[in-house]
């Protein structure tokens, strides 16, 4: 479809109705035109992306004849930015530098999605569209080739090299090159403001780096020694310390641990208050028993009144219970842990269950219903720290030790501390 000189007469009538100059002489502020045909109204929204959210920034409550103008004092930053009606992004567009800027779009719309975009008088907006289609037209090639991926490379490269320092560089490099730390563009402000570091962030770490440890702290360190930026430092370890701290993979709690300590609450010095209370209360009650360590040991008092210690138990593998006698998810996941014990028990397995309340009577009441060779002790004054030294925020809490009383399982539930049994005794 091309541009007809209708659209462009409205182009230049909007010009006008704002009174503003592409050739404008202010050096501050901005001024983004949009000639829109086929859209069915509605308000205007322009929004600035900030990693995997955006940012209002600027919105028109209404226009005539699909012209929009969106005037500011005060520069945009640099960023990719979006512009939304009716709930739906119509296209994006980069601001590289924080300058005045003076931008005009002409668009048309079918159905609610742009079929036709120019950037008028816009050199790095116009190849970055350009480059949007390019990208659009490979993906959906579902049986994409050697020879067409060398394409791409050969394209993005290209981009990257004809706009340098710019954002359309930093995005066509992370089109072309793996997610690795330095590739990331980790030292500029500016991706802070796209959608780029938890998309690559999360594909590094689930396709690129396996799930272990030994791998996972030297990537966590390359990528916060290259975030040489203060804010970029920031997000990046705030980001990293959530996605391990909701990993379903057990272990991964050791890497949040680390970037709490090394990171959040050492070298980055976030000046969120409430952040470092957060952080210095979640390292306090998972600093301890984290998997791979030797387990802290436990001094607590049998019904009888004696004191047992959780390390002195001579078994090859101790299962640690921490439960309440009310609590629902405790009464169910026990009877499973009963048959554990059953299967494994000529293995020389051992059950420490621990009663994380103070009502000693019903405590025994509710210990008959459990069986009596498991080791039954509480804490009646609360004076041995376990909710702290075993996180134990919740129950149930189960934990899987060695012979050593090395932590081989942490924060299981029944099914997976059966598993890990498994492959250890089989």
């Amino acid at each position: 479809m091309k541009i007809c000189v209708v659209c462009l007469f409205i182009a230049l009538s909007m010009f006008m109705a704002c009174g503003v100059l592409l050739n404008t002489t202010e050096k501050e502020g901005y001024c983004i035109v949009l000639s829109i045909t086929g859209n069915s109204g509605g308000k205007g929204l322009l929004a600035l992306q900030k990693t995997d959210k955006i940012l209002v920034i600027d919105s028109l409550p209404f226009f005539s004849k699909g012209n929009l103008c969106f005037r500011g004092k005060k520069s945009l930053l640099p960023g990719q930015y979006t512009y939304i009606q009716n709930g739906r992004r119509l296209f994006n567009f980069l601001i590289s530098f924080e300058q005045r800027t003076d931008l005009h779009f002409i668009v048309s719309v079918e159905n609610g999605r742009t079929i036709q975009l120019v950037a008028q008088g816009d050199r790095e907006n116009s190849a970055y569209m350009e480059f949007q289609r390019f990208i659009q037209n490979a993906n959906r090639n579902p049986n994409i080739s050697r020879t067409d991926v060398e394409k791409i490379d050969r394209y993005t490269d290209s981009i990257a090299k004809c706009y340098p320092n710019t954002l359309l560089e930093i995005i066509a490099n992370n089109i072309s090159k793996p997610p690795l730390p330095k590739h990331l563009a980790l030292h500029d402000r500016r991706i802070l403001h796209t959608s780029i570091l938890p998309i690559r962030l999360q594909s590094l770490f689930t396709n690129i780096v396996p799930a272990q440890l030994e791998y996972v702290i030297p990537q966590i360190d390359s990528i916060l020694l290259l975030a040489t930026d203060p804010l970029v430092k920031e997000w990046c370890g705030e980001f990293l310390l959530n996605y391990f701290l909701s990993s379903d993979i057990m272990g991964m709690e050791n890497a949040s641990v680390y970037i709490a300590k090394k990171y959040l609450a050492g070298e980055i010095k976030s000046n969120d208050a409430e952040l470092l209370t957060e952080i210095a209360n979640y390292v306090s009650f998972n600093e301890h028993a984290l998997l791979g360590m030797t387990a802290p040991d436990l001094f607590l008092y049998n019904a009888e009144g004696q004191k047992i210690s959780l390390l002195n138990l001579k078994a090859d593998y101790t299962i640690l219970l921490f439960y309440d006698h009310e609590c629902p998810l405790c009464r169910e996941h026990i009877p499973e842990i009963e048959s554990i014990y059953k299967q494994y028990q000529a293995k020389n397995i051992m059950v420490f269950a621990v009663y994380t309340q103070d009502r000693f009577e019903e405590w025994q009441r509710y210990v008959q219903t459990l069986n009596r060779e498991w080791i039954h002790v509480w804490d009646p004054n609360f004076s041995s720290g376990f909710h702290r030294l075993y996180n134990v925020t919740g129950t149930p809490k189960i934990y899987l030790l060695d012979q050593n009383k090395t932590i081989i399982g942490r924060g299981v539930d029944a099914i997976v501390l059966k598993k890990i049994l498994s492959h250890y005794i089989n």
